[in-house]
């Protein structure tokens, strides 16, 4: 086997001719392949439980993917997750903020130029955020958790829901969490960027612009205008 093969399979990627050799497995058999040395191993049993369609199995990705540090195999359960759409929600929605340390701690120095939506940076609010607008009322009732790291990134699936698929109603609720979490300014700087999602923000961001004093949060909510300006110049 050539040596870039075995770095890929140490990565948990496999080829199409090793998912056949586990195609009989049962249920339980691939619940316990989530547990196993190898990361191929583990990868496969990801995508074909994914066809088992039990979502008895969502509890058990979950906490694959909590421990899980291969590369293709985190992709494979991230993948068999958003499978399950509305059913992998509730014990998704739990997982907020809690998974690996790439979420943002403190407010970037530098600005997001890109007219898009940013990702999020954090795991399980990209899987949310592949399911789509059904995931809006249980985050809106995630903005009411006692953790301001869940609340963190509740907000970045809010607002790249939104923003790719309008839900104007929902501002409303961004607005009152900024309000109750005015000290701090890593919350208040994500709303002000989720707020780019809604048109009728702007009074609301306007009002922002003269009252606060912290410049990062000026140039977010420059940058939010400038996108709202620019989707109703298209709408």
């Amino acid at each position: 086997m050539k040596s870039t093969e075995k770095q890929l399979e140490n990565r948990g990627y496999f080829s199409s001719r090793v998912e056949s050799e586990f195609a009989k497995k049962s249920f339980d058999e691939l619940i316990e392949l989530l547990n196993s040395k190898s990361a191929v191993e583990r990868t496969v049993s990801a995508r074909l439980i994914t066809k088992t369609k039990n979502p008895k199995s969502i509890p058990f990705l979950c906490l694959a993917l909590e421990k899980e540090r291969k590369l293709y195999t985190k992709i494979e359960i991230c993948n068999s997750l958003v499978s399950y759409g509305k059913s992998a929600l509730p014990e998704l929605v739990k997982l907020l903020g809690k998974i690996g340390n790439n979420q943002h701690k403190h407010i970037p120095k530098s600005e997001f130029k890109k007219n898009s939506y940013p990702l999020p940076r954090d795991i399980i609010a990209r899987i949310i955020i592949r399911i789509g607008k059904d995931a809006l009322p249980l985050l809106i009732e995630n903005l009411k958790s006692n953790s301001t790291r869940k609340i963190s990134e509740t907000i970045d699936a809010i607002g790249y829901i939104c923003f790719y698929d309008r839900q104007e109603e929902i501002m409303y609720n961004l607005t009152n969490c900024y309000k109750y979490y005015s000290e701090n300014e890593l919350i208040k700087w994500k709303i002000i960027r989720a707020l780019s999602a809604f048109l009728e923000s702007e009074k609301f961001l306007n009002n922002e612009y003269w009252i606060i004093k912290n410049d990062r949060l000026k140039q977010e909510i420059e940058r939010s205008k400038k996108l709202i300006e620019q989707r109703n110049a298209g709408s």
